[in-house]
């Protein structure tokens, strides 16, 4: 019986020693941790997003002052056509009954060789 209560004792300190090792990362100051780095993402991607949504409006500006636009729909159109045309392409099938024969012939033809 004390055998038992010896290494559950064991166990019991071994746990609270992990405890202790790990509760930075996963106690409170992990957690804090965790929120500080994601808010922190969170800030850059919008930092970063408003930067293209700029972009963006001075592309279309651009656009307009040049009268570029019809270029530009006609050249997205081209390329709409292009990736459409490869995605409609059938893939080359053959019979399955075909291939049977084939490699049938093909064990008929080395027996008759042998």
């Amino acid at each position: 019986m004390s055998a038992n209560l010896t290494r559950l004792k064991k166990r019991i300190e071994t746990l609270e020693q992990w405890v202790d090792d790990n509760e930075a990362l996963a106690g409170p100051e992990g957690t804090l941790d965790t929120f500080n780095y994601l808010i922190g993402k969170q800030r850059q991607f919008d930092q970063m997003q408003a930067h293209l949504n700029q972009l963006q409006g001075y592309l279309q500006e651009y656009l307009n002052e040049t009268e570029s636009m019809d270029q530009w729909n006609e050249f997205i159109q081209t390329r709409e056509q292009e990736k459409n045309a490869i995605q409609e392409q059938p893939a080359e099938e053959v019979p399955a009954q075909e291939e049977a024969e084939s490699s049938e012939e093909a064990v008929e033809a080395s027996e008759e060789k042998e």
